[in-house]
């Protein structure tokens, strides 16, 4: 087993690992629950599912759960609770559950009092299981080990390019493809730099380290891996205006309402205004760690 829940980072399978039930042998996306010891709840566990299991939980497990605990989901690009519920009903009858303490969701866009949106974080697991276009198989510590030294020897993004980074533009037939090409459309050429050819991960990491701005459309799921590394690094992420924009409170993220509106003056605004914010330590970079989705996950506890 690697150890995500071993590195500073969040990550979706860091905060797998860190949960009290999950799959042994996690698998992103997948529709039913697999590998999972249910024997083991108690009162208050966090119980770790694939967002996309859900419905399966639901149907096969849900009643046969004798006692509250905490809900976590993730590892999967689903929507909550639209692309896993038939019905707004439907939700309210679960999360109003008296069982559900509360539930901490990825790329969640509905408000409730017994919902938490937590972030799509790191993918510290596809390198540390496989080679990959984006390097060779590498333990997800060795990956941070790799970003924090990035980051260690790169200047704050005030001193860097006041421009924007990009390598978005090699996928765009994802879920929410429409939004990168979007971004391609619209933006204009003299305000980003455009990855000319598809390079490992690693060079991406140190290219943009060197940038103020990382583009940052949506990915698979609304919430995309990028936006997390690129504040890991220092950078200042660019994303468009969604359900999720409370996720990014409290950290140098520049949300727009339309990619049209991204120009010079704008970025040259941003890093003043984010400048000011950085060193006031009004920014809450505890945010980028799993220990500070894991507290407040189990604060939840009775």
């Amino acid at each position: 087993m690697d150890d995500e829940n071993n590195c500073k980072y969040v990550s979706s399978r860091g905060i797998l690992k860190a949960c009290d039930i999950h799959s042994i042998e996690p698998i992103s996306d997948i529709r039913h629950l697999h590998d999972y010891d249910f024997t083991k709840v108690i009162d208050n566990s966090v119980i770790y599912i694939a967002t996309s299991a859900i419905p399966f939980f639901i149907m096969q497990l849900f009643e046969n759960i004798k006692h509250k605990f905490i809900l976590v989901t993730g590892d999967s690009d689903s929507t909550v609770p639209y692309n896993i519920f038939p019905s707004n009903e439907e939700f309210i009858k679960f999360i109003e559950s008296d069982k559900i303490l509360h539930w901490f969701a990825q790329n969640c866009i509905v408000t409730h009092s017994k919902i938490t949106q937590i972030p799509i974080g790191l993918d510290y697991h596809t390198m540390s299981k496989q080679n990959h276009t984006w390097g060779i198989k590498t333990s997800s510590t060795n990956q941070e080990h790799f970003l924090k030294n990035i980051k260690l020897h790169s200047k704050p993004f005030y001193e860097r390019k006041i421009k924007c980074y990009s390598n978005f533009h090699f996928f765009t037939t994802t879920k929410f493809g429409y939004d990168r090409k979007n971004a391609i459309e619209k933006i204009p050429n003299e305000v980003i730099y455009y990855e000319p050819t598809k390079i490992q991960r690693i060079y991406t990491w140190k290219n943009q380290s060197e940038y103020a701005f990382v583009v940052s459309p949506h990915g698979n799921g609304l919430d995309c891996h990028r936006t997390w590394e690129a504040l890991c690094l220092g950078c200042i992420p660019i994303v468009k205006t969604s359900p999720l924009d409370n996720l990014y409170s409290d950290l140098p993220v520049l949300i727009l309402d339309d990619w049209t509106s991204l120009n010079q003056e704008l970025l040259d605004n941003t890093v003043i205004e984010f400048k000011r914010k950085d060193l006031d330590l009004l920014f809450n970079y505890e945010k980028l760690t799993l220990q500070y989705w894991m507290q407040k996950i189990n604060s939840y506890k009775e």
